[in-house]
């Protein structure tokens, strides 16, 4: 598992700090944007909304993939994943899940190299899966928590589809934020950097949204902020 680097966006959001891009664009505010923690991850509203209720499920260790990630920890990220799913539902539809898994150099990137599981909502007539199988040599698998088992050493992008089936993929290489591209493609949105995103009220409203769905989950309750 790596150390972490000298500068993390993560890391450094995740201990107080101030030099990450949310506290850039959210310093007025004096916020947490944090909706569940636990003593291992954090699930958190992404900058760059492309659909409002995207948020991302990250280790609080510094680790560049999540198959990286010791198995008690994998299947630990399956129980916020399965309740944001289910309790979002009536609020924001269906959801897919992604990971670009970087381990090897020249597989591309989006300049972040600390493991982050994507959560959006997509509708079942959006979903890319097929573009993607199209694209791509590709396998199912049984979950997110048998990737450790699964993949060896290599980059690869994990997706899970609104019928909830898991796949891999073995992208050459994938551009900058692919997938927030693709998806905003399907979603017909045009802006889909979120490094060109400013300070969006969505993130406010998701991060208030999520955290009254939860309110009432029993399982996850006792660490939504």
């Amino acid at each position: 598992m790596d150390t972490q680097l000298d500068h993390c966006e993560f890391c450094d959001e995740f201990s107080g700090g101030t030099h990450n891009s949310f506290a850039e664009r959210f310093h007025e505010d004096r916020m947490d944007r944090t909706v569940i923690e636990t003593e291992s991850l954090r699930v958190v509203p992404t900058l760059g909304q492309i659909a409002q209720g995207y948020l991302l499920i990250v280790p609080r260790h510094h680790c560049c993939a999540i198959a990286d990630l010791p198995a008690e920890f994998l299947r630990e990220v399956e129980q916020p994943k399965t309740r944001l799913a289910g309790s979002l539902r009536d609020t924001y539809g269906q959801y897919v899940f992604f990971e670009h898994g970087v381990r090897t150099q020249g597989s591309g990137g989006c300049g972040i190299s600390h493991a982050h599981l994507h959560a959006i909502p997509v509708g079942t007539e959006q979903d890319p899966i097929e573009k993607l199988k199209a694209a791509f040599p590709h396998k199912r698998v049984p979950s997110l928590s048998r990737l450790g088992d699964i993949l060896r050493d290599v980059s690869y992008l994990y997706y899970e589809d609104t019928r909830g089936e898991c796949h891999v993929f073995y992208p050459q290489f994938l551009p900058s934020q692919y997938m927030r591209r693709i998806l905003a493609e399907a979603l017909g949105v045009q802006q889909w950097d979120w490094r060109t995103s400013g300070r969006e009220e969505s993130v406010l409203v998701t991060k208030a949204n999520v955290s009254v769905a939860l309110r009432d989950v029993p399982a996850v309750s006792e660490c939504v902020k």
